[in-house]
């Protein structure tokens, strides 16, 4: 339902209006991402799109690349794909969080400034086609994102939780233990 409204919106608006300066000065295309729900894959390939160019994808490992691919997306309110568009610089439109674990995502991106929620496909696909003719505002979300975005934070975490155990000396990192190897080669030669 979502991504068909999306796709009417974006074809309305630019594609078939031949009056609108947006559909001179830019085209867009929309990549859907269905996951395991094979139904909804099926159902989306076979839509008629019309001259909107549309890809349906099921699950894939390749989402890092879509997402460098884009200009913005639209997700449920999950912790990983939040970060990981943030870190890429996306703009997120959120259509549905779970409650309670999910809802603080919701208020973090949208009171920082990179997105917005809504459940209706109508306000949703009005806001993604906003947000697509107006590159300037589409440029400030995306560095908003960055901003947001820790892209070290798995790292900084794994680091915080060896602090927390009892009596473990520190590891060196793979940079410290290369380091050492090759103070190790320059002081024997």
């Amino acid at each position: 339902k979502g991504a068909k409204a999306i796709g009417e919106r974006l074809r309305a608006d630019f594609y078939q209006n031949k009056n609108n300066n947006n559909a001179a000065e830019k085209k867009v295309q929309m990549v859907v991402i269905c996951g395991k729900n094979e139904q909804a894959k099926k159902e989306l390939k076979e839509h008629d799109w019309g001259d909107l160019p549309v890809h349906v994808e099921g699950f894939t490992d390749q989402m890092s690349e879509y997402m460098a691919a884009s200009d913005c997306i639209v997700t449920k309110a999950g912790p990983g794909t939040i970060t990981e568009a943030a870190i890429r610089g996306l703009p997120v439109m959120l259509s549905s969080y779970l409650p309670g674990q999910e809802k603080g995502n919701v208020d973090y991106v949208c009171e920082g400034g990179f997105g917005a929620y809504s459940k209706q496909p109508d306000v949703i696909a009005s806001t993604i086609s906003e947000w697509l003719r107006d590159e300037q505002k589409l440029a400030q979300m995306s560095a908003i994102a960055k901003t947001m975005g820790n892209p070290n934070a798995t790292f900084e975490i794994a680091k915080e939780i060896l602090h927390m155990l009892p009596d473990q000396p520190p590891r060196k990192t793979s940079t410290e233990n290369e380091a050492s190897e090759v103070m190790d080669l320059t002081t024997t030669v």
